[in-house]
């Protein structure tokens, strides 16, 4: 256990509350779906994306579930690389799925910038949303930096006005519904609803982002469940609700489709102008607390692998003035602004967000999987038992996230794209490369998030030798929860206490 007292100074304090945590879930999602890919996610099945909607939202409750559940287990900071590691006493699959994730979160903040600068531009027409964004990232770096608290006060304020701007359409626009404009319901067969089914749950991907700050959260075993299964019901209720009216009160759903500000262009078609900018106002909210909470969220991981040694020690320092892990955070922050540059489009950094959560989410349900089949010993350290739910959710959750990721990476036209090459009589004239290229250019999204896992497992490598030639005691780190002090982890146990 003395590596666990050597680490009691980098921990985490336990200041956030059940609604900052709820918060997190909530207003850290809606810049997400309701502001950025409810519009857009509809340009291949029309307005039957409200089905997919209501699916995608089974499909989140069920991943919500098992990550709530696990947490439970191990409240613990960058939840996923936790749950993962503890549970197979491993440190490599818990970072190769987190090191996947990590590039998802700066993807996401990247996407949900550029976001917040496309509602900045119904105020302001002339500005650049990359500038905005890149503004808006930086501000949000500094109160990160500041702590936890002040994140949890901000985005308790920021989630009770967007709550309002939302009602403001809603509302009203249930009564301006004409349901001849859900028709025709789907415009592009199977193909296209099945098409809508990855950008849309994009719209759930801050579902667990909460378990992230497992290690800041009060009483863990009581809130980190009610924010992540409460929070995603309550999204589903708004993003289904929302769908359906701005379907219903917009005539042409191409419009939505094609728009960047979908809920707004559904706002001036019944409530003019006053009420687009309230609802412009709600985008900006949104998306600003998505990247709130994405920011915060995004640091842990870096952070636990650094508490782990299988990353540089710096990203486990924690600041002295502000308790923060400030290098983990500055990292983060400025990653997401070189990509809030360099995307061309939300398309492709949803996608590659949205494959890298994918990830995560099926591995977790794997594990919760295990567990109740092979883990008694942490089944009973569980702060709930829904006894045959839980292990239908993790069936439900992993079936499903490894469907969208074959959607997600396109991995359909890898086949075609090998048989083109290889039955082609230059194959043998040209490099094996350009065959894995042929193959990426029906998987692009395989180009980026390849290269990324060869950079993380060299770097993971790298951490295991010099660990290796110390003599680390790999056991005694796993004895350990990241971000957690000894005096409230007992290994033995696995048992975590805090103040309710």
């Amino acid at each position: 256990m003395s590596s666990s007292h050597g680490k009691d100074s980098n921990s985490l304090s336990r200041d956030m509350g059940l609604f900052g945590a709820m918060s997190t879930v909530v207003a850290g999602t809606l810049g997400a779906g309701l502001f950025v890919t409810l519009g857009t996610a509809s340009s291949t099945t029309g307005p039957s994306v409200i089905l997919v909607v209501v699916l995608s939202g089974l499909l989140a409750m069920a991943i919500a579930v098992n990550y709530s559940w696990m947490a439970t287990i191990f409240p613990a900071a960058a939840g996923s690389y936790a749950y993962i590691s503890r549970t197979f006493d491993s440190r490599l699959p818990g970072f190769i799925v987190t090191w996947s994730k990590w590039l998802g979160y700066m993807a996401a903040d990247a996407v949900l910038a550029l976001g917040f600068g496309s509602y900045l531009q119904v105020f302001y027409p002339g500005i650049d949303p990359k500038i905005a964004g890149f503004a808006l990232l930086t501000v949000l770096f500094l109160v990160n930096l500041v702590g936890t608290k002040e994140y949890s006060l901000s985005q308790n304020a920021i989630m009770a006005v967007l709550m309002l701007a939302i009602l403001v359409l809603v509302i009203p626009g249930s009564f301006h519904v004409n349901s001849a404009n859900y028709q025709p319901f789907f415009t592009g067969g199977m193909d296209g609803f099945i098409g809508a089914a990855v950008p849309l749950f994009y719209a759930y991907i801050g579902i667990a982002v909460a378990g992230q700050m497992g290690a800041e959260v009060k009483n863990p075993s009581k809130n980190l469940p009610l924010a992540m299964v409460g929070g995603t019901l309550l999204l589903v209720v708004l993003y289904v609700w929302t769908a359906a009216v701005i379907y219903g009160v917009v005539g042409d759903y191409t419009v939505l489709a094609n728009s960047e500000r979908p809920l707004a262009t559904a706002a001036e078609s019944f409530l003019g102008g006053s009420a687009i900018a309230v609802v412009a106002f709600g985008g900006l909210l949104a998306t600003a607390s998505s990247v709130h909470a994405v920011m915060a969220a995004g640091i842990k991981m870096p952070y636990s692998w650094s508490w782990d040694e299988v990353f540089p020690k710096q990203f486990s320092s924690v600041s002295g003035r502000f308790g923060t892990p400030h290098y983990s955070l500055l990292t983060l922050y400025l990653v997401a602004a070189a990509l809030t540059f360099w995307s061309d489009g939300l398309d492709e950094a949803i996608v590659i967000a949205t494959f890298s959560y994918l990830i995560a989410y099926a591995t977790v349900s794997l594990t919760l999987l295990y567990v109740r089949a092979s883990r008694p010993d942490l089944v009973e350290q569980a702060g709930f038992d829904y006894g045959w739910l839980t292990p239908i959710t993790g069936v439900v959750a992993a079936l499903g996230a490894v469907g969208l990721l074959t959607k997600a990476a396109n991995f359909g036209g890898l086949p075609g794209a090998f048989a083109d090459f290889f039955g082609s009589p230059f194959a043998g004239n040209i490099p094996l490369a350009s065959a894995y290229w042929t193959a990426f250019e029906a998987a692009p999204t395989l180009r980026i998030y390849l290269p990324w896992m060869v950079v993380g497992l060299g770097i993971f490598a790298v951490y295991w030798r010099l660990g290796n030639r110390r003599g680390t005691d790999v056991g005694a780190i796993l004895d350990t929860l990241p971000g957690v002090s000894s005096e409230e982890h007992d290994p033995t146990i696995g048992d975590v206490t805090s103040d309710d």
